[in-house]
């Protein structure tokens, strides 16, 4: 049996938000969307302020996509941007090396 077959596979989202934000207001944010949605909360994987990666099962993937996208009212605006199956490929994608050496 593959690890993937127990735990799941996984989806990875990118995010950016409309301003700079300090990443505990960001994770409050996060848990007051998804928790009246019945939905766990994604991890965050990476944040710089202004884009991020989140990581969600392959099931939740739609959901949390639709929960960002309703999100409504609130001070944050939070845009996706793209979603991968590796987090490898949006790394580079979205936040390149610098002084990368190929």
């Amino acid at each position: 049996m593959v690890v993937k077959e127990r735990r799941g596979r996984r989806r990875y989202i990118v995010f950016r938000t409309d301003r700079s934000v300090p990443t505990e207001e960001l994770l409050a944010v996060f848990t007051s969307i998804f928790s009246p949605r019945g939905i766990k909360t994604p991890k965050l994987i990476q944040f710089d302020g202004r884009m991020g990666i989140l990581r969600c099962s392959h099931g939740d993937k739609e959901a949390v996509i639709e929960a960002l996208a309703r999100r409504g009212g609130g001070d944050l605006s939070i845009v996706t941007l793209s979603t991968s199956g590796t987090l490898r490929t949006l790394r580079e994608r979205y936040f390149p090396r610098k002084g990368r050496k190929d």
